[in-house]
């Protein structure tokens, strides 16, 4: 019974600081890629904004959007622009969402840059994060008490 109390305490610990450095870390990058963008290197900044906005912040998503429709670091895709702009919407930011509506106007392909939106929704959202971070979660408790044999069976 104190292996699960010292394990639940570690578990708790372990979170609480990679959540700090996970913080730390997304404003480091942020920086790095700012840093490159201002210095006209826009393929390296879009490498780490990218990562990032996969990551779900928002700031990069809209980064990542800003640079797609402006052919910086990549090719002018408005359809790419208006898919990461609406994952950027949900931060609540006032004004994405009519910037969201404003890249879809301008894009040729109105169809493509739904189906692309969706996708990227059901990958990157708040929602789709959470309930990847909770399977990861649920997973690794798994494991860690021996309740999963590596098949299907037993594991929840």
């Amino acid at each position: 019974m104190k292996s699960v109390f010292v394990l639940a305490f570690v578990s708790l610990f372990s979170l609480l600081y990679t959540t700090t450095l996970l913080a730390s870390d997304v404003e480091e990058r942020r920086a790095d890629a700012s840093q490159f963008y201002a210095e006209g290197k826009f393929k390296k900044a879009h490498k780490i904004y990218f990562s990032l906005a996969k990551s779900g912040d928002h700031y990069s998503q809209n980064k990542i959007s800003q640079m797609y429709a402006a052919g910086k670091g990549v090719g002018v895709d408005l359809a790419e622009a208006y898919a990461w702009s609406v994952l950027a919407a949900e931060s609540g930011v006032e004004g994405m969402t009519e910037k969201s509506d404003m890249l879809l106007q301008k894009t040729a392909d109105k169809a493509k840059a739904e189906k692309r939106a969706a996708k990227l929704e059901r990958r990157y959202s708040k929602q789709a994060l959470k309930d990847k971070a909770a399977k990861k979660k649920r997973f690794k408790a798994n494991h860690a008490m021996g309740g999963c044999t590596g098949s299907k069976l037993g594991c929840s």
